[in-house]
C-alpha cells in the first residue's frame, strides 16, 4: 500500500486534488486532520503487545478528541474491533490502519492512501518519521492569485471553528507564500526524484484529465474518469465535510478557468508590485512570469 502526502501552500487547491482522487475507486484521501502527526511523540514506541495491555484505549481516545476527526465519521467501537484484528506493531503500521480503515467505508482496502495537510508545512521531517517510505503531490499555485483568496477569506461569513486564519496583508502573504512554497521544495530536494511529484494548480484546472493522467501513473495506478465528476461526487457524498465547506464551496462545481490569473483583475497595481519583489524569484522558479 502506497503513502501520499500532498503538500502546498494554503488556497493553492489542495482541498480540490484530494477530492479529485479520492474520487479515484483505489485512493483512499480523507479530510484533512494532522493526529498523525500529533500524537507521534507520544506513541512512537507503539509495538503490538500495546493491543493487549489497555494502551489502545489511550491511543483510541487521543485519536478520537484530535481536532477535525470528527469529520471521518468514524465509528469507535468497530475501529477497536478493526486494530485487534489487524495487530499493528509499530506507529507506522498503526496510523496506516485508521486510513485504511476509513478508505473501507466506501471500497475494498485502498491501494493508495493519501493524506492533505497545509498545516504539515512545518512539520516535513516528522512526516518523513512516521512514513519513511512516503511519496509526496506538490501543488504550486501563483502567489499573486493565491493573496486574492487570502483576502477573501476575510469576507468569509461562517460560523465553523475551522476558519483558516489568513493574512490580508501583502507583503505577509507575499513572505508565506515564499517561505512555505521554498521550504517544501528545500525538503523534497533531499528525497529521491522517483519518491515526489510537482503539480502546478493553473493545469490541474486548465487539462484536468492529462494531470491526473500524470498522477496516477506516479501512484502506479490505472486513471479513471470519475475523478473528474469530483464535483457530483462532492455534492453527492459529502467529500469535503460541512464543516469546512464554506471555503471549499468550489470543489461542488466544475474548475472554473476564471480562477487563473484572477490577481490581474482583482489586486492593486501597488499589491502586485510588492508581492514580485518579494517573491518574484520564487514565482519564476515555477514559471510564473512577475
Amino acid at each position: 500500500m502506497k503513502k501520499i502526502f500532498i503538500l502546498g501552500n494554503p488556497r493553492s487547491g489542495t482541498s480540490l486534488l484530494r477530492i479529485m482522487l479520492n474520487c479515484h475507486p483505489e485512493i483512499a484521501a480523507p479530510p484533512e486532520c494532522g493526529f498523525l502527526q500529533w500524537w507521534f511523540s507520544k506513541y512512537t514506541n507503539w509495538t503490538d503487545k500495546d493491543i493487549f495491555n489497555g494502551r489502545i484505549d489511550d491511543y483510541l481516545t487521543d485519536l478520537f478528541s484530535s481536532r477535525k476527526f470528527e469529520t471521518w465519521s468514524v465509528d469507535k467501537f468497530q475501529f477497536k474491533k478493526h486494530l485487534i484484528k489487524e495487530q499493528p506493531s509499530n506507529y507506522t503500521e498503526l496510523t496506516t490502519e485508521v486510513y485504511k480503515f476509513w478508505g473501507k467505508k466506501s471500497t475494498t482496502i485502498p491501494q493508495v492512501i493519501i493524506d492533505k495537510n497545509n498545516y504539515y508545512i512545518h512539520h516535513l521531517n516528522e512526516l518523513k518519521q512516521v512514513w519513511p517510505d512516503a511519496g509526496y503531490i506538490l501543488l504550486i499555485r501563483d502567489g499573486r492569485d493565491v493573496a486574492c483568496s487570502y483576502k477573501r477569506m476575510q469576507e468569509l461569513d461562517t460560523d465553523s471553528p475551522y476558519k483558516p486564519n489568513l493574512s490580508n496583508e501583502i507583503d505577509i502573504i507575499a513572505k508565506e507564500w515564499k517561505g512555505n512554497n521554498e521550504r517544501i521544495i528545500s525538503f523534497l530536494e533531499k528525497v529521491h526524484s522517483k519518491k515526489y511529484i510537482s503539480v502546478r494548480y493553473e493545469d490541474l484546472i486548465e487539462q484536468s484529465q492529462r494531470v491526473l493522467r500524470d498522477i496516477c501513473h506516479f501512484l502506479g495506478l490505472k486513471y479513471n474518469s470519475q475523478m473528474l465528476n469530483y464535483y457530483k461526487r462532492n455534492q453527492a457524498d459529502e467529500i469535503e465535510p460541512k464543516e469546512t465547506l464554506d471555503w471549499k464551496k468550489k470543489t461542488l462545481r466544475k474548475p472554473d478557468k476564471r480562477n487563473v490569473g484572477k490577481y490581474k483583475d482583482i489586486l492593486e497595481e501597488e499589491d502586485i508590485r510588492v508581492f514580485n519583489d518579494i517573491a518574484g524569484r520564487t514565482l519564476k522558479r515555477f514559471n510564473y512570469s512577475s
